[in-house]
């Protein structure tokens, strides 16, 4: 099994598209800079400061937490690469030939894409938070009253953020395992998030504990958000139940169904 998880590290970070996306990311992380940089203006009485980069409260408008939903789609794209590409390229039979047992190769392919993805996660957010830090100095407030609180919680966030970004990466390969090629698990995501979710939003208000976006804010906000009263193990609980359900719909599909 460590073989097998080491040997898919190491083709995770191998393949063009995590490469593309991470390009794509520092593109959009020196385009953000930019724009704050030129917006701030050091004279004005609410300048750029450390909330502006993260703020602890979710319903309070952040760099990073505006960035994190980006990198999720982002996680979501990647994860699903690393099955749908073995679909695409035909190598999945080669790859039971020299592992025959499904079950801990999909073990093996999950669990690389969630490390890699979470890394790039924190590492991504880190290279933002640290991008930003000269606007804050040079035109904002600067860092003195930032205070202790500021980075016990954009630890908390960087953890919490990077576990959610491995379950989407587990998410979009399990999707893709399921409708055999990486385009599926983007489209069913986008498609239950944009669609799905906001028509049961008119439909079904009371419902909002229950939704995607809800417990996703609550988690990666470390507290509840509008009237959603479910706390941050709660949410994280939800998560891990609708991702359980995906997981092991893939798992089965992939034991019982011809790879060729």
């Amino acid at each position: 099994m460590t073989s097998i998880l080491a040997v898919e590290i190491q083709r995770a970070l191998a393949r063009r598209l995590v490469r593309v996306l991470v390009l794509l990311a520092l593109l959009a992380i020196v385009l953000a800079v930019i724009i704050a940089f030129a917006n701030a203006d050091p004279h004005e009485v609410d300048r750029f400061s450390p909330a502006d980069i993260w703020s602890s409260g979710i319903e309070e408008d952040s760099v990073l937490g505006a960035s994190a939903f980006l990198f999720l789609l982002m996680a979501v794209l990647g994860g699903s690469s690393f099955i749908g590409a073995e679909y695409r390229a035909g190598t999945f039979t080669t790859l039971l030939t020299w592992e025959p047992r499904r079950l801990r190769v999909l073990a093996a392919k999950l669990l690389a894409g969630a490390v890699v993805t979470g890394g790039l996660f924190i590492v991504l957010e880190i290279v933002l938070a640290g991008a930003l830090a000269p606007v804050v100095i040079v035109r904002g407030t600067g860092f003195e009253n930032a205070g202790s609180d500021f980075y016990r919680s954009l630890a908390g966030f960087l953890g919490r953020g990077a576990l959610v970004a491995g379950g989407c990466a587990v998410l979009g390969a399990s999707i893709a395992l399921i409708g055999r090629n990486t385009t599926a698990a983007l489209g069913v995501v986008l498609g239950y998030i944009i669609i799905v979710e906001q028509i049961l939003r008119g439909l079904r208000p009371g419902w909002d504990a229950w939704f995607l976006g809800e417990n996703l804010g609550i988690v990666l906000g470390g507290g509840t958000i509008d009237d959603v009263a479910r706390s941050v193990p709660g949410a994280a609980l939800v998560l891990v139940g609708y991702l359980a359900v995906v997981v092991v719909a893939g798992g089965v599909v992939f034991a019982r169904r011809d790879v060729t």
